[in-house]
């Protein structure tokens, strides 16, 4: 199982101490999703994820202070990486209802195109206990303030909407997660198209709630 190629050129190079040590950190990252996602944490050990990465232990040591704490690092990176893109893609749309439309089919692209690494995420962080319990709940609420200030962008160009009533975030967002979760158990063309319609509807129903969805969206 080999990550995606980024190993330091053979012999003598003009990289600085910390260049080095941030490829290999990014090295390990990678490795650490794609052998969680594909073994299962229990099944994981710092052996598999170093000989991925092409990073020795000593290496691994000097980042991590064993495999929980490379997870739990990897399991923030790539998050707040796939955050930051699906705001990135709402923020192209000219108005809320295209923006929710394309990170529908961003969410369900992503995932579809890294099956191994949602898996890890979606579910192997359970395997972390209260660790990996409030990792995730970080992710939760960073989840529910993009869909919050959706909320807010979509009333200023429609303010008589009423605002959505407490925990209709929260919802939305295990919604999505669990959609996507049964989309990667599936792996089926059809099954993630039927989440991205899905993951669309319930942030539209979310939004507006279910006296207001625009005809045209439903």
């Amino acid at each position: 199982m080999q990550t995606q190629d980024r190993r330091l050129p053979k012999g003598p190079h003009s990289l600085s101490r910390e260049e080095v040590a941030q490829a290999q950190r990014a090295r390990l990252v990678e490795a650490v999703l794609a052998n969680v996602g594909e073994r299962g944490y229990a099944a994981t050990t710092v052996g598999h994820v170093t000989a991925s990465a092409g990073v020795s232990r000593t290496s691994f040591y000097e980042q991590f202070t064993g495999k929980q704490a490379a997870f739990l690092a990897a399991y923030r990176s790539v998050t707040g990486e796939f955050l930051d893109q699906g705001v990135a893609v709402a923020a192209e749309a000219p108005a809320p209802l295209d923006a929710v439309t394309a990170c529908g089919d961003f969410v369900v692209g992503y995932v579809r195109r890294r099956p191994v690494v949602a898996r890890a995420v979606l579910l192997e962080i359970y395997a972390l206990g209260d660790a990996g319990l409030e990792a995730r709940e970080e992710m939760l609420r960073a989840s529910e303030a993009v869909f919050d200030r959706t909320a807010v962008w979509l009333r200023t160009t429609e303010p008589g909407l009423p605002l959505p009533p407490p925990f209709t975030a929260r919802t939305v967002v295990a919604a999505t997660i669990e959609l996507l979760t049964q989309a990667i158990w599936l792996a089926t063309g059809d099954a993630y198209d039927r989440a991205r319609e899905a993951i669309r509807h319930t942030w539209l129903l979310g939004l507006y709630g279910h006296r207001n969805i625009p005809a045209q969206s439903g």
